[in-house]
């Protein structure tokens, strides 16, 4: 998209790496989880969209037929067509999604930071 909003999630992912930005531990793992899923369901849509790139049905009149082309092309190849907002959506989903991963690794890294300072300390505690 171009509107701002995957570098809004770029942004807060910048926001992960500097510390300044966390949830509670498996809230970003299953936020990362429904994005995966959702992700999914957009992409089935927009296959469903690209069906409708040749309707039919309107006649064979000139209007019947620039009707059905119209159509045609709100679903695919036209002005911001419905596969197009719908592959928009999957990036934006996308870009949320590895937001929630970060925060997930940053868990991970932290905890293994600390395992490995206990284990420098008293390698029974640590290892």
């Amino acid at each position: 998209m171009t509107d701002g909003k995957t570098d809004s999630w770029s942004s807060l992912a910048e926001s992960v790496d500097q510390g300044h930005l966390t949830l509670e531990r498996g809230t970003a793992q299953q936020c990362a989880r429904h994005c995966t899923d959702f992700i999914a369901k957009l992409a089935s849509m927009r296959d469903l969209a690209r069906q409708l790139g040749e309707i039919k049905g309107f006649g064979t009149f000139p209007s019947g037929i620039a009707l059905a082309e119209k159509f045609s092309k709100k679903a695919v190849g036209g002005d911001y067509s419905m596969v197009q907002a719908l592959t928009d959506h999957i990036a934006e989903v996308e870009a949320m999604r590895d937001v929630f991963l970060r925060i997930e690794a940053q868990y991970v890294a932290t905890d293994e930071r600390g395992a490995q300072a206990l284990a420098a300390i008293d390698p029974e505690v640590g290892g």
